[in-house]
């Protein structure tokens, strides 16, 4: 009796030493962590982000042992549809697709047998942006991507079928999320002198700064936090006529400096004479005028059998 209750003593003090080592680590993990062009921001409320050259990445960590690990946020869908009541189209609707992976495999339509390529086979010198005026409107628009672009992380992403109803609306913005967007948990060692990359056994630190040392205005970093949640899944977009996007713009845009339109349904900025507005700019970066598309939900299922028309949506191909 006596040996099972010293046995049960161990088990306890292990746990709690364990315990305390991990509140410690929390403690104090907070900071920038620099290492082969990729600075990892790790936050007090349980929140990182990953900063390297065309990535951004974001989601939460926790602490088991002595081992941090960085859980991604990875997309909830393919595809995320913005839509909005434009009243200059009389007729049929209009799609903005946007994505740095839109290709061949990508199928729009209607279900089952109106499904189009978005674009041809092995395309290339695409245009941005990506706009399309179909003639008809889709009571209900289908998304579906037969193959998904190789993803080298291992990562399985099912394979759906996407529905959004139209209703009253007529201007639509596509979104899709290729597969490079999903990521594995990244896990680091937590060590003396700083963090170890766990993958591949580095005995090299990765040392600890502050925020304030790495990063010249920390509003930049918020505005790159939010940057994040704008472009994965927003509430709402807001465009220019080049469908230059507010979370790509170099700061973020606040509503409260426009005045609505509502015949135009069409966001003003205030700081512009009305005579001055240039309704047919399509500038990257022209602010006057803008377009408010909020999300709108759908419905997903596994992908079934679709007839595809012959005609993809567009056509690039640098040759012509």
């Amino acid at each position: 009796m006596q040996l099972k209750f010293n046995k049960l003593l161990v088990l306890l003090l292990t746990l709690c030493v364990n315990l305390v080592c991990a509140q410690q680590s929390e403690q104090h993990i907070d900071g920038v962590y620099k290492s082969s062009g990729a600075a990892f921001v790790i936050n007090k409320n349980k929140t990182f982000l990953i900063i390297a050259y065309g990535t951004l990445i974001k989601g939460t960590w926790k602490i088991e042992n002595d081992l941090i690990y960085l859980q991604p946020k990875n997309p909830d869908a393919q595809f995320y549809v913005y839509a909005r009541k434009n009243p200059t189209i009389k007729n049929g609707m209009r799609v903005c697709f946007m994505g740095d992976r839109l290709s061949s495999a990508i199928l729009v339509g209607k279900f089952p047998d109106k499904m189009q390529p978005l674009f041809n086979e092995d395309a290339n010198c695409k245009d941005f942006p990506s706009v399309h005026l179909f003639n008809e409107k889709m009571d209900t628009i289908t998304l579906l991507e037969r193959e998904n672009q190789d993803n080298d992380r291992g990562i399985e992403i099912p394979k759906l079928m996407y529905h959004f109803a139209s209703d009253d609306f007529n201007d639509f913005i596509v979104q899709h999320m290729q597969s490079s967007l999903y990521h594995n948990d990244f896990i680091l060692k937590i060590g003396k002198e700083g963090l170890y990359a766990v993958s591949d056994q580095s005995d090299t630190p990765i040392r600890k700064s502050t925020k304030e040392e790495e990063f010249s205005m920390l509003e930049e970093l918020k505005f790159l936090d939010q940057s994040f949640d704008s472009a994965f899944d927003a509430d709402f977009k807001l465009v220019n006529n080049g469908y230059n996007t507010h979370d790509d713009m170099d700061q973020e845009i606040e509503l409260a400096a426009y005045r609505y339109d509502t015949d135009k349904n069409l966001y003003l900025n205030r700081a512009i004479p009305a005579k001055e507005l240039d309704y047919k700019s399509t500038d990257y970066h022209y602010d006057g005028i803008l377009m408010k598309f909020d999300q709108i939900k759908g419905t997903s299922e596994p992908q079934k059998a679709v007839k595809i028309l012959p005609n993809p949506i567009f056509i690039a191909n640098c040759d012509n």
